[in-house]
């Protein structure tokens, strides 16, 4: 494993990497512009291009090549380090015959523990994902093995590829936080649960307007109450604005336009995951990391850190491990930044 370290006053320590990179990398973190700053940044030498990255309840994840590798906190100077993969660790996909590429979400916890989209369906012709098949219902497993369904109108389908699982509102049940879209408003965050053994759409978020105007899910934040908070991005190739949504008693609360100027997905793009939840700061709690619209900057907009300038563009997911963010960028490179 080799790779290269930029540091904030632009000296750097070269292994098996060109020269020409790293002269690019220490540019363009000394010279961000406003609202930029310095940081550390390291590039993972890698056999062969990166595919992806994701991070799940069984860790952090790269493709390399056709192999999968972990993601590991490590002694390297870029503090994460690649292990060979153990059988069992990756995520489980969903039944066969149901949403192509779709995963099954898992709780350890909880009346719900697993969740995945059914009943695929190309009635909503929109291909923001990269193809015309959506979801056209919800499945669950409940702690006592249960599986249980929840299907849409024709109106409407589920755009999206793996559900959440999270108690939002703290009173030891799960809901499950899913992408929902109409044929005449778009796409809305929509919360569904368990209720005298039915599932059941407990309420939603405002829908975007008009059709095939999107929503993605950013991260789901923990409160010091017990609670969760949802955060998303409307229109995340067009404007992009961060909004969050709250559960509590019953009912759905949003609060919109966090911050503009944000995106985490890649428009045709499979790949969902370009937004992170995690404690970049070392205050202890966790903080939301999204790209600017360009996909070039690391953006903070729940906390006063300021974007950090990325010497490339990101189209690969976002993770954070151990303070540090992963990432990865079109060419195939493989960065690990420390805020």
């Amino acid at each position: 494993m080799w790779g290269s370290k930029v540091s904030a006053s632009g000296s750097r320590r070269r292994r098996s990497s060109s020269l020409a990179l790293v002269a690019f990398a220490a540019a363009a973190l000394l010279s961000g512009g406003t609202g930029t700053r310095a940081a550390e940044l390291f590039e993972i030498g890698l056999p062969q291009p990166l595919r992806a990255l994701y991070q799940d309840a069984m860790g952090s994840f790269a493709t390399v090549g056709e192999e999968t590798f972990q993601l590991v906190p490590c002694d390297a100077d870029a503090g994460i380090c690649l292990q060979t993969l153990s059988n069992g660790t990756i995520s489980q996909r969903v039944p066969s015959n149901v949403l192509p590429d779709g995963y099954i979400a898992i709780a350890e916890e909880g009346d719900i523990r697993n969740a995945w989209y059914g009943q695929p369906t190309e009635r909503y012709a929109h291909g923001v994902l990269g193809d015309a098949t959506e979801g056209g219902s919800l499945v669950v497993v409940t702690d006592e093995r249960e599986k249980l369904e929840f299907v849409l109108p024709e109106t409407q389908v589920f755009e999206d590829i793996t559900p959440r699982i999270r108690d939002l509102d703290g009173d030891g049940r799960n809901e499950v936080i899913a992408i929902r879209s109409s044929q005449t408003g778009g796409a809305a965050v929509a919360l569904y649960g368990i209720r005298e053994g039915e599932l059941v759409e407990l309420g939603a978020g405002s829908e975007n307007g008009s059709p095939n105007r999107w929503t993605n899910i950013a991260g789901i934040i923990g409160n010091d109450d017990g609670t969760a908070t949802v955060y998303a991005v409307r229109t995340p190739h067009i404007g992009g604005r961060l909004f969050s949504l709250t559960f509590a008693d019953g009912n759905v609360s949003e609060s919109d336009t966090l911050a503009t100027d944000v995106s985490n997905h890649v428009i045709g793009s499979r790949e969902l995951g370009l937004s992170a939840v995690g404690d970049v700061n070392g205050d202890g709690r966790d903080d939301l990391v999204l790209l600017s619209q360009d996909r070039t900057r690391l953006r903070f907009p729940l906390s006063d850190l300021p974007d950090i300038a990325i010497p490339a563009t990101i189209d690969k997911a976002v993770i954070v491990i151990d303070g540090r963010v992963v990432t990865g960028t079109t060419e195939g490179r493989l960065l690990v930044i420390m805020p």
